[in-house]
């Protein structure tokens, strides 16, 4: 089972690479996306 890390929104996928690159990680980074069902 993946251990999740943390959670960022796509707007926030820059912050998430330097978290990455940063090596600090103990789990898997999860990128979210909005989902707006404007009808």
């Amino acid at each position: 089972v993946p251990v999740i890390d943390r959670r960022y929104p796509l707007s926030e996928v820059a912050e998430a690479f330097r978290y990455l690159e940063e090596g600090h990680h103990k789990g898997k980074i999860v990128i979210t996306m909005e989902h707006n069902n404007k009808t």
